[in-house]
């Protein structure tokens, strides 16, 4: 009678912790029972418990497994759901092993506020394997390590660095030639010299013709090369007519739109003819020619040469 009693007691006592214990459950599972020297396992940790309850998980480090020759890797953060006013909570545990053999991953125990052990997962077995080495093989020369591409967050630092030495650099010549500028006395520059006018360029060729004395001394044809080539530059220089780079009836052509005085035409006309009969014929005109073609370059230059403001107005003064 005595002993009915007792269990009667104990059941009433333990009723209320049984029911709590069936509110909260833990689980443990791992993704493999083999794995060879190195390899890594994922534990993966589920616990259930209602929504109000405090309840502490025990977290693992670097030394939580030593004695069980378990190496921790990581452990992945812990995350929740709210269902039904129960609370799961779930978590990774990755671990590795450097040594052959078989090897248990203890039970987790989940507590209570009050340090009381609520929930329990059941221990993970596993085993861990050496590679197999065939020693009838030959030796193999050891891999070189694996090179690996630079990214552009590694090389952002030496390029940040560079261009700011590079700033530098160049800030410093920039002083230093300010510095030397201030107190180097600037060179006066030197005045550019007056555009001289197609006329006087002209007269002046025509005088240094005069005296070198070509036909004089035989050299006709380069004579009137000469002689033309300086009336050809006086025409492009004073009307802007690519002379130069015509024909004597193409220039003839061009100097006709000018509506010069007839005798002036006609007076250029004789030049360049005269001087293509030269060059591509080789006829030989008189000395008087040769004096006469002269003169009409001169002529032609002084009475179509621009006219400076003082001369009109001495000519309008006369003409009055």
């Amino acid at each position: 009678m005595k002993q009915k009693t007792l269990v009667f007691w104990l059941l009433l006592t333990a009723a209320p912790l049984l029911a709590l214990a069936q509110d909260f459950s833990a689980t443990a599972s791992i993704d493999s029972t083999r794995i060879l020297i190195g390899d890594q396992l994922n534990v993966k940790l589920k616990i259930t418990a209602p929504a109000t309850a405090k309840i502490i998980i025990p977290q693992f480090n670097e030394k939580s497994l030593d004695t069980l020759g378990i190496d921790w890797v990581a452990s992945s953060a812990i995350d929740t759901l709210n269902e039904s006013g129960k609370r799961t909570y779930n978590q990774t545990i990755t671990i590795t092993a450097f040594d052959s053999g078989n090897y248990v991953f203890p039970a987790i125990a989940v507590l209570a506020a009050d340090s009381q052990i609520i929930a329990a997962t059941q221990p993970l077995y596993f085993e861990v394997l050496t590679v197999q080495v065939d020693t009838t093989a030959a030796f193999r020369d050891i891999k070189q390590p694996a090179k690996e591409m630079i990214t552009f967050k590694e090389v952002l630092p030496y390029l940040l660095l560079g261009l700011a030495v590079a700033a530098a650099i160049l800030l410093a010549v920039y002083l230093v030639r300010k510095f030397y500028r201030k107190k180097t006395p600037k060179k006066a520059l030197p005045k550019p010299k007056p555009k001289v006018k197609p006329h006087v360029a002209a007269l002046a060729a025509l005088e240094e013709l005069r005296l070198k004395h070509l036909w004089q001394d035989g050299q006709v044809k380069l004579y009137y090369s000469e002689l033309t080539d300086i009336v050809r530059e006086y025409i492009d220089g004073r009307w802007d007519i690519d002379a130069p780079e015509m024909t004597s009836s193409e220039i003839l052509e061009a100097v006709a739109a000018l509506n010069l005085d007839s005798g002036t035409a006609e007076e250029l006309r004789v030049i360049l003819s005269t001087a293509d009969l030269v060059k591509f014929a080789k006829w030989q005109p008189l000395p008087n020619e040769h004096d006469t073609c002269f003169k009409d370059a001169v002529k032609f230059v002084e009475t179509t040469k621009e006219q400076t403001d003082t001369q009109t107005n001495t000519n309008n003064a006369k003409k009055s």
